[in-house]
C-alpha cells in the first residue's frame, strides 16, 4: 500500500481500471495514446531493448514505429530515452518502460522515475510503467511510478498523474499468472478514453476475478 501513496486518494471510478491481464491492458494503451501522425510524421512508441513482445506488437498494431531503445551492460542495463535525438522523440506518442525490468533484472531508482516522467511531460509522451514485478525483491522494495508522480508534486486528482499510466497484476505478486487479472492507474483524461476504449475493444474481467 505504501507504494500508493498513503493518505492519497485516487478516484476508483476512473483512475483504477481492473483489466483482464496487463498484457492485454499494455497491449490497447498503444491504441489510445498513438495519434494519426505526431509532429507530422509517424508516431514512435519507444521501448527498452530487450523487450517484453507486447510492447512492439502493440506499436506496430497501433501504427506506431517501434523505436528500440538499447539496455546493455554498457548502460548499466537501464535505456537512455532521453538521449535519443531530437528527431524520435518530436514524434514519440508513448513510452513503455519496466522497473523491476525483465529480462534484465535492473530497478529503477527515484530519480530515474522522476527524471522519465518529467521527459514524458515535457514532450506530450504518455509514460507507460509495467510494474508487474513490483513485488519480487530480496531487500528494499523498488521505487514505484506513483511515488515519482507524487515527489513532483500536485494533487492526485490536479493533474499528478498525467503523462503516466502505471500496470499491476497478480501474475507474479500472487503466482497467479492463469487468473488474467490485473489493474492500472493513471490521470483522469486517459483514464476516460481508455476505459471507453476498453469497454467495446477488449475483454472484460469476470466479476469474481
Amino acid at each position: 500500500a505504501d507504494a500508493f501513496g498513503p493518505g492519497r486518494a485516487l478516484d476508483p471510478e476512473i483512475q483504477i481500471l481492473p483489466v483482464n491481464g496487463t498484457r492485454e491492458a499494455l497491449f490497447n494503451a498503444a491504441f489510445v495514446a498513438t495519434p494519426l501522425a505526431k509532429a507530422g510524421r509517424r508516431p514512435a512508441i519507444l521501448m527498452p531493448n530487450p523487450f517484453y513482445q507486447c510492447y512492439a506488437a502493440a506499436a506496430l498494431a497501433a501504427g506506431a514505429e517501434p523505436v528500440y531503445v538499447p539496455a546493455t551492460r554498457e548502460n548499466g542495463f537501464m535505456p537512455d530515452f532521453a538521449g535519443l535525438p531530437g528527431e524520435p522523440l518530436d514524434r514519440t506518442a508513448m513510452i513503455y518502460f519496466c522497473s523491476p525490468a525483465n529480462p534484465q533484472g535492473t530497478v529503477a531508482s527515484l530519480e530515474q522515475l522522476k527524471d522519465l516522467l518529467g521527459l514524458a511531460r515535457e514532450r506530450g509522451i504518455l509514460l507507460a510503467v509495467d510494474e508487474c514485478y513490483a513485488d519480487i525483491y530480496d531487500r528494499e522494495p523498488p521505487a514505484g511510478a506513483l511515488q515519482a508522480a507524487l515527489a513532483l508534486g500536485g494533487g492526485l486528482d490536479g493533474g499528478m498523474l498525467d503523462n503516466l499510466l502505471i500496470f499491476h497484476s497478480l501474475s507474479k505478486r500472487s503466482s497467479l499468472p492463469g487468473l488474467r487479472s490485473g489493474f492500472c492507474v493513471g490521470g483522469r483524461d486517459f483514464m476516460l478514453r481508455f476505459r471507453s476504449f476498453r469497454n467495446v475493444g477488449a475483454p472484460q474481467g469476470p466479476l469474481p476475478i
